[in-house]
C-alpha cells in the first residue's frame, strides 16, 4: 500500500506523448512546496521589518545580518605559516579546525588573491548549472517552459540554507558541490565515481562519509572500497602537501578538529539553540536535566546514533526505494554532527529534487504518493529561516524545531515507500 511501482517503458512512452501533446501541469504537492517556500520567505522579510521598527535587536530580527564571508575571511591570518607547525598553533589566530582536505581547499581560496570573488563565482556558476539541469529535466518530463523556469529559480533564490551559506561564506559550498555531484553520479549508476567523490567530500568534513552506505543495499563492495580509499588517500595527500611533515598535519588537524568540536559542544547559547539543529542539543537539554557533564556526553551520543542508524537502515531502509534510502541518510546525516548550522542543510536538495520527479512520475501514473505531502511540507519548514521558529521568550528556538522536523523526514523516509522503480 503507498508503494509506486512505475515502469520505466511506461513512463518513456508517456514522456513522448505528452512532448508531442503539450505541457504537464506541475503536481499539487509542488505547488503546495512553492507557494509555501514564497510564503516562508515573505513572512521572514515581514517580521524582520516589523521587529526591526520595534527595535529588535540582532540576530533575530535580521538573521542575514551578521558580517559578511565572516567564516571565509576568518583563517586568512593563520595561513601566514602554511606548511610550518605554525600552522596548526596559529600563533593568536584562529585554529583552522578542519580536516587536512578542508584546510587545503581553504588555500587553494586564499591563493587565488581574491577568496570572496572565487567563492561567490564558485557558487554562481554551481547554482547556474543546478537551476539550468533541474529546468532541463522539467521540460523533458513535460512541464511547461516557463513553469520549468521558474520553479528551479526561485526555490534557489528564497531558500535560506543558500543565502545563509553565502552569506557566511562557509567552506559547506564546497562540500555540498563536491557531495551533491557524487549523488548524481550515483543515481545515473555511477558508484565509482560516485564513490570517489563522496569520499573526496567526507575528507572535507567527515559526516558524508554516511552517503557511502548507500552502495550497501546494492552490494557495490568495490566501490565502497574505492570510496574508503579517496577519503584516506585525500586525507594523506592534503596533509602532506600541508606539512611541515604528513604526520604532524594529521596531528594537528585532529588536535584542532576535535577540540573546536568539543568546545561548541560544551555551549549552551542562543545562538546554538536558534541556528543549530543538530540532535545533540536535544541530548544537551536531557543531560542538563538529569546531571550528567557535558564533556562526557560525546561517546554516548555517537554510539546510540550509529546504534539508531544501523538499526534503521539494515531493518527497514535495506529493501526501500532509492528515494527513502538518500533521503534518511541525509537527514540524518546533516543532524549527527554535534555542530550543524542552517547552512548544512543545502545538502537536503538532493533528496528533495529526487522526490520532486518521483512526484511529477506519480502524478504521470495516477498514483497517490503516500507521504509525499507531509515531507514536502517539512522541507518547507527547513528550508524556510530558523528565525521564523525562534521566540526566545516563549521559550520557542529554531535550532531545536528544525532538529524535530529532520527527525520526521527521517521517519517519514522509513515509514512511507517514496520512490518509483528506477525512474
Amino acid at each position: 500500500m503507498g508503494r509506486m511501482a512505475i515502469r520505466v517503458q511506461e513512463l518513456s512512452s508517456e514522456s513522448e506523448r505528452v512532448g508531442a501533446g503539450g505541457s504537464v501541469p506541475l503536481p499539487a504537492v509542488l505547488r503546495m512546496f512553492w507557494a509555501g517556500s514564497l510564503v516562508a520567505f515573505a513572512m521572514m522579510l515581514l517580521v524582520s521589518y516589523i521587529e526591526y521598527r520595534m527595535g529588535f535587536k540582532q540576530p533575530h530580527y535580521n538573521p542575514l545580518g551578521g558580517d559578511r564571508y565572516q567564516d571565509l575571511m576568518e583563517f586568512w591570518p593563520a595561513y601566514k605559516p602554511l606548511h610550518s607547525a605554525a600552522f596548526f598553533g596559529a600563533n593568536g589566530y584562529s585554529h583552522v579546525a578542519y580536516p587536512p582536505f578542508g584546510a587545503a581547499i581553504y588555500a587553494l581560496v586564499y591563493g587565488t588573491g581574491h577568496p570572496v570573488v572565487f567563492y561567490l563565482g564558485t557558487a554562481a556558476v554551481w547554482l547556474a548549472a543546478g537551476v539550468w539541469g533541474v529546468r532541463r529535466e522539467l521540460i523533458a518530463q513535460g512541464i511547461g517552459r516557463v513553469t520549468a523556469t521558474l520553479f528551479p529559480l526561485t526555490v534557489a533564490l528564497v531558500g535560506f540554507p543558500i543565502a545563509g551559506l553565502l552569506q557566511r561564506g562557509n567552506i559547506e559550498l564546497f562540500l555540498w558541490v563536491i557531495a551533491a555531484t557524487g549523488t548524481w553520479a550515483f543515481l545515473r549508476g555511477r558508484e565509482n565515481g560516485a564513490a570517489v567523490l563522496w569520499g573526496m567530500a567526507a575528507a572535507i568534513k567527515m559526516y558524508p562519509v554516511l552517503l557511502l552506505a548507500l552502495l550497501l543495499p546494492r552490494r557495490r563492495w568495490r566501490a565502497l572500497a574505492v570510496g574508503a580509499g579517496s577519503m584516506v588517500a585525500t586525507t594523506l595527500l592534503s596533509a602532506a602537501w600541508l606539512g611541515p611533515t604528513m604526520t604532524a598535519a594529521l596531528r594537528g588537524a585532529l588536535r584542532n578538529t576535535f577540540g573546536y568540536q568539543a568546545v561548541r559542544a560544551s555551549q549552551w547559547t542562543l545562538h546554538e539553540l536558534m541556528a543549530n539543529h543538530t540532535a545533540f542539543d536535544l541530548a544537551k537539554f536531557g543531560a542538563l536535566l538529569t546531571g550528567v557533564p557535558l564533556a562526557k556526553l560525546m561517546l554516548p551520543y555517537y554510539a546510540c546514533g550509529a546504534l539508531m542508524m544501523g538499526l534503521a537502515f539494515f531493518g527497514k531502509l535495506w529493501k526501500m526505494p532509492v528515494a527513502n534510502q538518500l533521503l534518511a541518510v541525509t537527514a540524518f546525516m546533516v543532524m549527527l554532527p554535534p555542530v550543524s548550522y542552517f547552512y548544512s542543510l543545502v545538502h537536503l536538495y538532493a533528496p528533495w529534487l529526487v522526490l520532486v520527479f518521483v512526484a511529477i512520475h506519480a502524478q504521470k501514473a495516477g498514483v497517490d504518493a503516500q507521504g509525499l505531502k507531509l515531507t514536502m511540507l517539512l522541507f518547507v519548514g527547513l528550508f524556510a529561516s530558523f528565525m521564523l521558529f525562534s521566540f526566545p521568550r516563549v521559550y520557542l528556538y529554531g535550532g531545536l524545531v528544525q532538529g524535530g522536523m529532520l527527525a520526521m523526514l527521517f521517519l517519514c523516509a522509513l515509514q512511507y515507500p517514496l520512490g518509483v522503480d528506477e525512474a
